[in-house]
């Protein structure tokens, strides 16, 4: 089984970082909040073999440049696969309640 080598950029890095900032500190759970972050990157660590089983968002222009996501708890982990160098870009880390078409706007896919 191939596998892929996992480039969390700067904007899920920050995401992750708010994410633990947030519940730490406005909720006061920091137990949860380590929690949080290590089934998130559990699940970003679990991309590095078969990326591909999850399909493309459906809207477009993001289906079409093969920006994928998957959940884990309550939170969507934003992605795309480059084939060529076997490399998944782990490109945002959004609560799965927030307007995800506004997220997906603001996201840089160029990388």
């Amino acid at each position: 089984m191939e596998s892929y080598k996992i480039i969390v950029t700067p904007d899920a890095e920050d995401d992750l970082f708010d994410l633990r900032n947030y519940i730490t500190g406005v909720l006061l759970a920091r137990d949860t909040a380590v929690s949080y972050i290590r089934t998130i990157r559990k699940e970003i660590a679990s991309l590095s073999t078969m990326p591909t089983r999850y399909k493309p968002v459906d809207e477009e222009p993001w289906h079409s440049r093969g920006i994928r996501k998957t959940i884990a708890n309550n939170f969507f982990v934003y992605y795309r696969i480059d084939e060529e160098n076997k490399r998944v870009y782990i490109l945002n880390v959004i609560y799965a309640r927030r307007d995800q078409l506004r997220v997906l706007e603001k996201m840089d896919i160029g990388r």
